[in-house]
């Protein structure tokens, strides 16, 4: 069943306007996400981008990502990491700009300071909010959002 789940995630990212190449780098995607034995795991935001190699820059020099790899021929599909977030990145492929996504640091104020220092598009600085989250928000030049947050205790 598990392979079945794979193949079928495999085949739809496929993902319209994507090209095939011989090895894929979303099957070892798939495969670690899938290693720890759950039946749901790992999940990688999608973000619909206008240029691939743009993207790509801002998020390794500004916002400190490593480009994992580049998918297609011209490239047109990505996937970027910083300690365990994983944003996958698509050219054309589907959806729109403006998607969000939620992650959390354990010093939110330490990285706010870095990414303002490297021109981040800093939409909101740190701020606690009645979540018991101290977050900030950031954006990338397509209008998608990281929401970093910071638990913290309120007495």
């Amino acid at each position: 069943m598990r392979r079945m789940i794979i193949v079928a995630v495999l085949a739809a990212a496929g993902l319209p306007g994507c090209k095939r190449e011989s090895r894929s780098p979303l099957l070892d995607a798939a495969r670690a996400c899938t290693a720890k034995g759950s039946d749901l795991s790992c999940p990688r935001p999608i973000f619909s981008v206008r240029d691939l190699r743009a993207s790509t820059r801002y998020f390794h020099d500004v916002l400190g990502f490593h480009v994992d790899w580049e998918y297609g021929e011209p490239p047109d599909f990505a996937s970027v990491s910083r300690g365990d977030a994983v944003i996958f990145m698509c050219m054309g492929c589907q959806g729109s700009p403006g998607a969000w996504t939620m992650m959390f640091s354990p010093d939110v104020d330490r990285l706010h300071d870095e990414l303002r220092r490297r021109k981040a598009i800093i939409q909101m600085p740190p701020t606690d909010m009645p979540w018991h989250v101290r977050e900030m928000r950031v954006a990338d030049p397509d209008g998608n959002v990281l929401r970093i947050g910071t638990g913290i205790d309120h007495d």
